[in-house]
């Protein structure tokens, strides 16, 4: 009964959270696809036509990387504050934090998925490279990216209720983790000794499946970056359970 309460909230909480962005106009439904169209336009723009990357299908390459960065940067950037912007809304009614999260994710990733949608179709019609196994193995990678994004936001948000500046270093860290994230350049850029930067990435974790499932499809390899982001997730779930369970009384006091 909690479980189906819980995500009645998120649907209706969801729902509402576009229409306000949609604002039922067709402008409105537009500026949420062109924006990140727009992004990926000109990222093709520079790198393909004026610095001439030698890259094939970089198109492809390009939506595989720079789409779900979009979605990771805004999830985080839009969940980071939520608590203290929704502290009225957590206070008068009877609503988990997490409701928040949530609608914030999957508001994210539908705003994800249109303009992705949209660019994988018309690679597919104007050939770009796009194999069958892309419509296949893409939503397990976006699974992942789902399952590994949520608990990162939790955590970074209460963390913003205990120490204000949360937010700015997120914006700090993800303007250089931009450059130093292989999303539009391919990783075998990188010198060997910097290759540990993106071991280390969480980011690019959570991505890499994109890049085996859409641009260069290999099984194993597809499955192994899959199976790493599962982890990655599930170690980040365990630490924002354990951060909640901490912190839950303080964070109500904080509020």
């Amino acid at each position: 009964m909690i479980a189906r309460s819980f995500w009645r909230q998120v649907y209706f909480l969801t729902r509402a959270s576009l229409k306000a962005r949609y604002r039922n106009t067709l402008g409105g439904f537009l500026w949420v696809v062109i924006n990140p169209l727009a992004m990926y336009g000109v990222q093709s723009l520079v790198f393909k036509t004026f610095l001439k990357l030698e890259i094939p299908n970089y198109y492809l390459f390009l939506l595989a990387g720079l789409l779900p960065w979009i979605f990771v940067s805004m999830s985080l950037r839009m969940s980071v504050p939520i608590f203290e912007e929704r502290r009225s809304l957590l206070k008068s009614f009877k609503l988990s934090p997490l409701v928040l999260i949530y609608t914030q994710i999957f508001d994210n990733l539908i705003n994800f998925v249109l303009p992705f949608t949209f660019l994988t179709l018309a690679l597919l019609v104007f050939g770009g490279g796009i194999s069958w196994q892309a419509f296949v193995f893409s939503p397990f990678a976006m699974l992942a990216l789902v399952f590994g994004i949520f608990p990162l936001c939790w955590i970074l948000s209460i963390l913003q209720i205990f120490y204000k500046d949360v937010r700015f270093i997120v914006e700090f860290v993800l303007s250089f983790l931009f450059f130093l994230t292989p999303i539009f350049y391919p990783r075998d850029f990188i010198p060997h000794d910097f290759q540990f930067i993106v071991d280390f990435n969480l980011i690019y974790i959570l991505i890499e499946p994109f890049f085996y499932s859409l641009y260069h499809f290999e099984l194993v390899p597809f499955l192994w970056s899959l199976l790493k982001a599962f982890f990655a997730g599930g170690v980040l779930y365990g630490v924002a359970i354990i951060l909640w369970r901490r912190k839950r009384n303080e964070f109500y006091l904080q509020l």
